[in-house]
């Protein structure tokens, strides 16, 4: 990772529920993943896996949060059975191919909306109904068009 790369922050529970958001270019630090995620949890309500990143573990002490690393550079791919990073690592792969195969790729200033399509996209694969579903899901958040 370089100050050329951007760092996207995934988040997603067990319920699948997903969240991409665009972080900083370059590094990511313990202020970056407060202002992406931060304002999603309360303090001490939830669990946090990563990866061996050191910021991770910071932001995790200061909302008091359980947290678990996963070092895949050592071959950990599971933490006591239960904590892993997988899925993670699978939306990272799907959005890599989605946004090179599809578009080539993107400007960094419209990641985030790009980000924001690839959810809709994946949350709505499985519906019969896939217009509907995309129109009705476009349509919970009134203000977006405002703030984007």
């Amino acid at each position: 990772m370089n100050k050329d790369h951007v760092a996207v922050i995934a988040t997603q529970d067990r319920n699948s529920v997903v969240d991409l958001s665009v972080a900083t270019l370059g590094r990511i630090k313990k202020a970056d993943i407060e202002k992406a995620i931060g304002g999603r949890l309360k303090k001490g309500d939830a669990i946090l896996c990563s990866d061996a990143h050191h910021s991770y573990k910071g932001f995790a002490k200061d909302r008091e949060m359980e947290y678990h690393s996963v070092n895949a550079s050592k071959g950990q791919r599971v933490k006591a059975g239960l904590y892993h990073i997988q899925h993670v690592n699978s939306t990272h792969n799907r959005i890599r191919k989605w946004i090179g195969a599809t578009f080539w790729g993107v400007s960094t200033k419209y990641l985030q909306q790009y980000l924001n399509w690839h959810r809709v996209k994946e949350e709505i694969k499985y519906r019969r109904d896939k217009a509907q579903a995309f129109v009705e899901r476009t349509m919970e958040d009134a203000e977006a068009l405002i703030r984007f």
